[in-house]
């Protein structure tokens, strides 16, 4: 069987290979990467892939698991499973400590390719494993985090009917690592609820709640209507009410706190100094200026499978979790901008008006873009481009968090923070007004800030959708109408403002 990821991510593929007891290997090509997972039984038992990044030579250097001068005595070509046998045998490393790195590494190979979105895919069920393994994977969460981080309109396109249904799975299992936004939304699916309205009453941007249903979806802990199969299912005993969580359900914790407790720690706080330090974009992402655009997307992909905020989830509402999302914001706008060709070129001309490039970076920066080899780039790390818009960016997160959790005082001070710092910045004042309109007190001061965020981007349908709602809330309804048919021009589909449509025609009508 062959396919495009474009039609079928690797996502969709483990959770219908899992459904359908799917056993063999299946390859994926992305540009000049490459993957292999392995299934047995619908379950994965292992993945490798031929990044250099992602391979246990790379994983027991940097952990400083294993000493160097003992890693050398072993051949470069051997493949990491071989590697890792040849470890185990000659007693450098114990059998259960390899085995806790390699589900790590799996785990990491598997976090990057569930973010390909293109590129192509090949499975052969006679293809498996010479030795069997068995690693204490946790796919689900991996597959709830790769929905929060697929592109927005990738998310979107999977799907196409608003009137589809959602329900929860029968076998869902209580949990302790789901984030508060999927806990919610599977506490509303008592019954079965069509898109739109559950999108609805999720109570988030229609975007943020499609990737929560889909990550649920794609982990089986919903079950949607449609979904695009790749895979015949003649002769397969299904099981598509098994969440794909059962395959991790009844394991123990993993035990890799001999590589990852005290390790990580420091790489975490070392992370986290050094985004503090940093001043411009190239010393965040730790580029030069020079650098092409593939290399500061897998600098990019390197840093989300150590640092996304996803990966500390359990440590949500702390100020260690508000720090870590603070600091990957400055990673993923960096990322945005860098590999954005416009909006590099109007950056370095930016840091280049504010002098932040010093004399030697002009000099390498012009090699660099007439063939010359780049010298080390040597930034004036006193310059403080960017601080303001990253102090926007992280109130503009804890304040959408805040509202979330119904904590609207603090959501509003946060808000109006971004707001302040950023006045051109639409979701800012948007979302400023959401909690302004969640205050009795401050309903009416709403307005002007959802106001603003139209005028700033007149095409956004959420924009004029959120400011819909707020005219309902004071029962100003011939204003709502107003505003959701002029969303409705721009989106003749979009579920919210037909769904806020029919919550009028019903309010008048018993009016």
């Amino acid at each position: 069987m062959k396919g495009k990821l474009t039609d079928q991510p690797l996502a969709e593929l483990i959770r219908e290979m899992h459904a359908k007891n799917l056993s063999g290997t299946l390859r994926l090509v992305h540009e000049r990467a490459q993957t292999a997972v392995y299934f047995e039984n619908g379950a994965i038992v292992y993945a490798a892939s031929n990044l250099r990044t992602l391979r246990l030579r790379e994983y027991l250097t940097r952990r400083s698991v294993v000493p160097e001068s003992v890693l050398e005595r072993f051949a470069n070509n051997l493949s990491d499973l071989d590697f890792a046998g040849a470890l185990t045998s000659s007693g450098a490393i114990r059998q259960k400590d390899i085995e806790a790195l390699l589900a790590i590494l799996v785990s990491d190979v598997l976090r990057v390719a569930l973010l390909w979105t293109e590129g192509a895919w090949d499975f052969n069920e006679r293809a498996r494993l010479a030795e069997p393994i068995k690693l204490k994977l946790d796919v689900s969460t991996l597959l709830r985090e790769a929905a929060q981080r697929m592109p927005f309109n990738f998310v979107s396109q999977r799907f196409r009917n608003t009137g589809e249904i959602i329900s929860r799975a029968s076998e869902v299992a209580p949990t302790s690592n789901l984030l508060p936004t999927e806990s919610f939304i599977l506490s509303r699916l008592d019954s079965g609820l069509k898109l739109g309205e559950l999108v609805m009453l999720s109570g988030l941007p229609e975007i943020e709640a499609r990737r929560v249903i889909y990550g649920l979806a794609l982990s089986g802990l919903v079950r949607r209507e449609y979904w695009q199969n790749a895979f015949r299912t003649e002769g397969v005993a299904a099981k598509e009410t098994e969440p794909v969580a059962a395959t991790a359900a009844n394991q123990a914790e993993h035990s890799d706190n001999w590589v990852s407790a005290s390790v990580e720690n420091e790489e975490l706080n070392k992370f986290l100094r050094r985004l503090k330090d940093a001043t411009n974009y190239y010393e965040v992402i730790e580029l030069p200026h020079t650098a092409e655009s593939s290399e500061i997307k897998e600098a990019y992909y390197a840093m989300a499978r150590r640092y996304h905020p996803d990966r500390f989830h359990l440590k949500s509402g702390t100020r260690l979790h508000a720090e870590i999302s603070s600091a990957f914001a400055r990673v993923t706008q960096a990322y945005e901008t860098l590999t954005n060709p416009s909006a590099r070129a109007t950056y370095d001309q930016t840091l280049q008006r504010t002098g932040e490039f010093s004399p030697a970076t002009k000099k390498a920066a012009e090699a660099g873009a007439n063939g010359g080899a780049a010298d080390e780039l040597d930034f004036d790390t006193d310059s403080p481009v960017d601080t303001e818009l990253d102090r926007a960016d992280y109130h503009f997160r804890e304040g959408v968090g805040a509202l979330q959790q119904g904590r609207i005082n603090a959501a509003i001070k946060h808000l109006s923070n971004a707001a302040r710092l950023q006045p051109r910045e639409a979701r800012y004042r948007a979302h400023y007004g959401r909690a302004l309109a969640a205050d009795d007190n401050t309903r009416r001061l709403a307005e002007n800030e959802i106001q603003a965020a139209v005028k700033l981007a007149p095409n956004d349908v959420t924009f004029r959708t959120m400011l819909a709602e707020l005219y309902f809330q004071l029962k100003f309804h011939r204003r709502a109408r107003t505003e959701l048919d002029r969303a409705l021009a721009i989106d003749p589909r979009n579920a919210t403002a037909h769904s806020l449509l029919r919550k009028l025609e019903k309010s008048r009508k018993v009016g």
